[in-house]
């Protein structure tokens, strides 16, 4: 059955060629060169032309213009259980251009006599820097890619049994794609892909700025990772986003909005940046110098959100009702005072109802508008400024069409910011860097544009999931080598002349080395202290018809409102994405760069000297050396041979055995020959390591 659905899919797919090409049309070179020809084939990165004569011609897909390369992708059919070595296959003909590119340079640089002697040698030097990231690196032993793909996937490093299982089942790319399905079907998958969430989309606690508030958005947060573990696919995610209604109870997802609650102009420029790669904050006060992007513009595209409404009307009448029900209430006169203020804060401040019921479009250019092509204090109607226009008519609200329109497949930047921004989150660095600022003419500017082209086609081929387009990154032989130790410089990086040997050598997160060290900390870190959901008992609580409420039930419903949620301890040892968001000033996620969530992508990787101390003396590391009961002290202990304690605790914190140097090093920080040893010394050692602090 399989191989016949794949055999009508190629036979459709060439069809759907032979239809694209067909008639005879125009084919462009890069050197402006004409031929007029139709399509006929396309194998090996060679595309075949038939010119009218009937003689076919095989010409090299990179050649041509950036429009007829996409009229040639655009048509040609992707399996996905080849997809990864289509990907491998893209990759390394870009590392062979690459590579002859730069043997073409040095050979013009040497015969070059004029050029100054010290000029040349530093050219060579650059020369011979990029041709080193033109060889890939060895590929993985199995242990070295459990440890990243635990890192990349499941967040966290694997405790022993897991490593134990995995190294056990053999040998074979089949147990290494089955543990890539594994992960991707986990919570632990859950929690670290919605540390990556929570850092774009700014999820945090409350909605003042600094992450504080009484505004229940964990109820948010719950919904994010609900949509995580149902791999909603992408395009259908930010269309909730954009056009979510309601209380934040019953619509979860309106919390995106109410993250910049009041600032129509500040939540367009963020939601350009997130979710088409595009920043536009110039043309907030000028036309953009860089962009094709006006001022009015940006007022235009602002308006689709003028309507945005707060409302908390009906709040205040149902609050006015209650208050003169207070008789109920048997306490005294000042408690009575204090609840019916406790209940005014319910309604008027926690109780939001957004829509788009706003009796005027609030949006207008501002009063020192100096552009010819409008007036200050002018107000707009909706529009963009490039792509399909929108109908705001054909849509329930302007807010729809302007979701529908953003996640559109015809959006030139909705597809290619997404896996731009996955593949950086795979990789260590985008296709095109940096990625909130990804220019309207991709040819020149992606490190392999045709290869960021395949993978747009990609994403939509498998419906937008995040899921499965992660899978087939993961399951590359490119992802599975050993890391570049060689980095790109900024230069390179700038002019798209990194060509993906293998991912760069990476630091461990903040959330990584936390989640991992909970993991040598605890039995089983998906199930130990999950963070209470409050999404349920939420609805529970605030899903009642208050005109038939007594002032008591509402008092009680008030305090049940505010145990909701409610953390006392930054440090309980849990998943990262359990505690608050995000954790406050002087704890190990702070230290360690986490995102403050008031800016996209916020978070930071740079070492400190705070780190340093914290990893020497801090009381997590201590917990982790001196949790006795848990899985790797306990089971080290239990060992009646030093030398296979010393094995459980390599595995459990570098995911491989000892070398011999380093077990006979290791025997000396372990007092004791046998059962109960203390191992203590040499898990703070290990902890201490920089190959404990990347991923390698």
């Amino acid at each position: 059955m399989t191989k016949f659905v794949i055999a009508l899919t190629l036979i459709i797919c060439a069809l759907d060629i032979a239809c694209a090409a067909g008639k005879v049309r125009r084919w462009t070179d890069v050197q402006g060169r004409k031929i007029e020809a139709k399509l006929v084939g396309y194998q090996g990165g060679m595309v075949s032309l038939e010119m009218e004569n009937g003689r076919v011609v095989r010409f090299p897909l990179e050649k041509l213009r950036e429009r007829d390369r996409e009229r040639v992708m655009q048509n040609l059919p992707i399996d996905l259980a080849t997809a990864s070595v289509d990907i491998d296959k893209l990759i390394w003909e870009g590392l062979k251009r690459a590579n002859v590119d730069i043997k073409e340079q040095r050979a013009a640089l040497q015969a070059d006599t004029q050029i100054d002697p010290t000029e040349r040698n530093k050219e060579l030097a650059r020369l011979q820097h990029m041709e080193q990231m033109t060889h890939p690196t060895q590929p993985l032993s199995d242990a070295a890619f459990m440890r990243r793909v635990y890192l990349d996937i499941a967040g966290r490093v694997p405790t022993y049994a897991e490593t134990q299982n995995f190294l056990r089942r053999g040998k074979g790319s089949a147990k290494r794609a089955a543990l890539i399905d594994e992960l991707l079907d986990s919570e632990a998958f859950v929690s670290h892909f919605f540390n990556y969430l929570s850092d774009l989309l700014r999820v945090r606690d409350g909605i003042s700025t600094g992450g504080l508030g009484d505004l229940k958005t964990q109820a948010y947060a719950d919904w994010v990772k609900d949509q995580i573990r149902s791999d909603r696919p992408w395009d259908k995610f930010v269309t909730d986003l954009l056009s979510a209604k309601g209380y934040l109870w019953e619509s979860p997802a309106i919390g995106y909005l109410l993250t910049d609650q009041g600032m129509e102009l500040c939540n367009l420029s963020n939601t350009f940046t997130t979710f088409t790669g595009t920043e536009i904050t110039c043309a907030q006060c000028h036309d953009h110098p860089f962009e094709q992007v006006m001022q009015i513009d940006f007022y235009r595209m602002a308006a689709f959100f003028g309507n945005l409404s707060y409302d908390s009307t009906e709040n205040d009448r149902l609050l006015g009702h209650i208050q003169s029900r207070k008789k109920d209430f048997a306490e005294g006169a000042k408690a009575a005072k204090q609840n019916a203020a406790d209940l005014n804060r319910l309604f008027a401040g926690y109780n939001v109802n957004l829509g788009d019921t706003a009796p005027e479009n609030v949006v207008k250019l501002p009063f020192d508008y100096q552009y010819d092509n409008g007036e200050p204090h002018q107000s707009m109607l909706p529009g963009v400024y490039f792509g399909d226009p929108i109908d705001v008519s054909a849509a329930d609200s302007p807010r729809r069409a302007f979701a529908e329109w953003m996640t559109a497949e015809t959006n030139p930047r909705f597809t290619i910011n997404i896996v731009n921004r996955l593949w950086k989150h795979v990789f260590g660095i985008a296709q095109i860097e940096p990625v909130d600022n990804i220019p309207g003419h991709l040819d020149g500017q992606a490190q392999n544009y045709d290869l960021l082209k395949y993978l747009e086609r990609l994403m939509v081929e498998v419906n937008y999931s995040v899921k499965d387009f992660l899978r087939v990154l993961y399951n590359t032989k490119t992802y599975q080598r050993e890391a570049c130790y060689t980095s790109p410089t900024l230069s390179m990086i700038d002019r798209g002349e990194f060509h993906f040997p293998a991912p760069i050598l990476r630091r461990l997160s903040a959330e990584q080395l936390w989640d991992s060290m909970v993991a040598m900390s605890v039995d089983d870190p998906e199930a130990s202290e999950r963070r209470t959901r409050i999404l349920e008992a939420y609805r529970e609580i605030m899903s009642v018809d208050w005109r038939l409420t007594t002032y008591t039930d509402a008092r009680d419903r008030l305090q049940k409102h505010n145990q909701l949620g409610r953390q006392t301890n930054n440090n309980q040892m849990k998943r990262a994405s359990e505690l608050p968001l995000p954790n406050r000033v002087g704890t190990f996620l702070y230290a360690f760069g986490q995102s403050d969530k008031k800016y996209i992508e916020n978070s930071s990787r740079d070492g400190t000297i705070p780190q340093v101390m914290e990893l020497l003396n801090g009381s997590l590391t201590n917990k982790v050396m001196s949790a006795d009961s848990k899985e790797m002290v306990h089971l080290a202990k239990s060992e009646t041979s030093v030398n296979d304690g010393i094995d459980i605790i390599f595995l459990s914190i570098l995911s491989r055995l000892p070398k011999p140097m380093e077990r006979d090093y290791a025997k000396t920080l372990v007092p004791g020959d046998g059962k109960g040893s203390d191992y203590s010394d040499l898990i703070w050692a290990l902890l201490n390591m920089r190959e404990f602090m990347f991923i390698q």
